[in-house]
């Protein structure tokens, strides 16, 4: 029993692996030119082992995009179940997705912002418009207008203005830049 546990563990370490491989070649080179060659090269295994999990760069894609998406999931149900959000809800929720975006870090961000195009090709491109719009829906206090929509767009999209200016200008320190970002968004959202 032992042994088989040890086989299922390599498989899901490989697996993970080669996700976190895919997002940072996917998010430096693009999806486009990423090969299932090169993922495998720097996974350090065959192509046939990556063909295991993965029979596509789309199904890598899609797996990438699922496990952030279904974080921003979590919240969105959770914000949802808890209406009407107090002002402190909604700081916490906020709080959250800070969170959660931090933990993905600058190569999620890359990935959609340079790949955009192409994820909204694809099927799960739906589920990411989907997603999004209902946290934005949770944030939104009922009956909210397309101002205070985009207040709660536009306070999520600190997160990721201060990663690629991390990323990009090699400006500041990025917990300083996420930091300033969680400051900014709570502005945006509270008017």
């Amino acid at each position: 029993m032992a042994a088989r546990e040890g086989v299922d563990n390599r498989r899901t370490d490989t697996r993970e692996r080669a996700l976190a491989v895919a997002l940072e070649l996917f998010a430096t080179h693009g999806y486009t030119v990423t090969s299932l060659r090169e993922i495998a090269e720097h996974l350090g295994v065959t192509k046939a082992a990556l063909y295991f999990h993965f029979r596509t760069k789309e199904e890598i894609l899609t797996a990438i995009l699922r496990g952030y998406l279904d974080g921003i999931a979590a919240l969105a149900v959770d914000a949802t179940a808890r209406q009407p959000l107090t002002a402190a809800m909604r700081e916490e929720l906020v709080r959250r997705f800070a969170e959660h975006q931090a933990h993905w870090g600058i190569d999620l961000i890359l990935l959609v912002r340079q790949n955009y195009t192409e994820i909204q090709s694809l099927p799960i491109g739906e589920e990411v418009r989907e997603v999004m719009a209902s946290l934005v829906a949770a944030l939104a206090p009922a009956g909210s207008g397309p101002a205070e929509r985009l207040r709660v767009r536009t306070a999520l999209s600190a997160f990721q203005i201060a990663a690629v200016t991390a990323a990009r200008d090699n400006d500041g320190d990025g917990d300083a830049l996420q930091e300033a970002a969680l400051a900014i968004a709570l502005e945006i959202l509270a008017g």
